[in-house]
């Protein structure tokens, strides 16, 4: 009997070990860029291993010591929704200042960030801010600039259609000038 039933335990374990070894963790994962060793580094440091331990207790003294403004509630939610996540870049380091590029844990959107922080010690949040990226957007779609020839261009169609297509020509000419304002200081 014993023979009869040792290949099927045998195969029983075979996909047991298939199916604990898929799901384990790449042994080579791709490390995370270090974080700067600067005023701004610390602080978002402190955030993001906060944050990313989804623990209560740690985001809740990452807040009282560095970003007494931000509710821990909105943070544990944010947190339930992103799982977390993973650096993949540091796009800018400054002394008070840091960019960088993360990935949920939970999917695949990426989103930038933008962390300012105010001198002493520790830093304090000055501003945080961070916007998710568009699927089907890099990097450096983001960082385009306009020149002023296209800037008039653009400007010139808004407002002839404008003046062309909205109902009440009154105002159409004081959105034109309202629009046009800023314009006027930059020359």
């Amino acid at each position: 009997m014993f023979h009869r039933s040792c290949p099927a335990v045998i195969l029983a374990l075979v996909l047991t070990l298939a199916a604990a070894s898929a799901q384990q963790a790449p042994t080579n994962p791709v490390p995370s860029p270090a974080i700067p060793d600067t005023p701004a580094g610390h602080t978002f440091k402190a955030w993001f291993d906060s944050f990313n331990s989804g623990e209560r207790a740690l985001i809740d003294a990452y807040v009282h010591r560095y970003d007494p403004d931000k509710s821990v509630d909105r943070e544990m939610q944010f947190r339930s929704m992103t799982g977390g996540f993973v650096l993949l870049q540091i796009m800018k380091s400054e002394p008070l200042r840091l960019e960088f590029l993360v990935k949920e844990r939970v999917s695949d959107t990426r989103a930038i960030g933008k962390f300012d922080v105010k001198p002493g010690d520790p830093a304090m949040v000055a501003s945080f801010g961070l916007r998710a990226i568009p699927p089907g957007t890099s990097v450096a779609d983001l960082n385009f600039k306009i020149d002023a020839a296209t800037r008039a261009r653009v400007i010139d169609g808004a407002i002839a259609n404008l003046n062309e297509s909205y109902v009440f020509p009154e105002t159409a000419k004081k959105m034109e000038e309202a629009v046009r304002a800023p314009e006027k200081g930059r020359i």
